[in-house]
């Protein structure tokens, strides 16, 4: 007596091993997807953590000048107009930073109070790449 399967024609040939090559190209895509995405995902942090410290360099530069003005009456507020007082960071937080910050008179409140205007321009390069920071802080005249 014969089985039925071994009449018949087998038409099934091959079709696995096709089936395993897309499997293996679809997984391939979808790896290589992933890689990119995860190449981007670190792109995004590292500038995030670039930018991250050429504010706070932004920030030390405008406290740096507050603290001179109202302490030692020095800073870009004594200074020729339009000179921008420069304050270049060492050390292992805002290495490779720098700040100007620059002095505008605002004027007077009805008190007589001067009012300043503080511009701190941060640059921090890394490599190739060099971001900047712009941050404005207004301040009143102590006398």
């Amino acid at each position: 007596m014969m089985f039925l399967s071994s009449t018949r024609p087998s038409r099934s040939q091959g079709s696995a091993l096709i089936l395993t090559v897309f499997i293996l190209v679809v997984v391939a895509f979808i790896a290589l997807m992933m890689m990119k995405n995860q190449q981007k995902v670190n792109s995004h942090t590292v500038t995030a953590v670039m930018g991250t410290r050429t504010n706070m360099a932004a920030q030390s530069g405008v406290q740096l000048d507050i603290s001179a003005f109202y302490m030692s009456g020095e800073g870009s507020c004594f200074v020729p107009k339009d000179t921008a007082v420069t304050y270049t960071f060492e050390g292992d937080g805002l290495s490779q930073c720098s700040a100007s910050v620059t002095c505008s008179n605002n004027g007077k409140l009805d008190s007589g109070i001067v009012v300043h205007q503080l511009v701190s321009t941060a640059q921090c390069k890394f490599g190739s790449t060099t971001l900047q920071r712009i941050i404005e802080v207004g301040i009143r005249d102590a006398s």
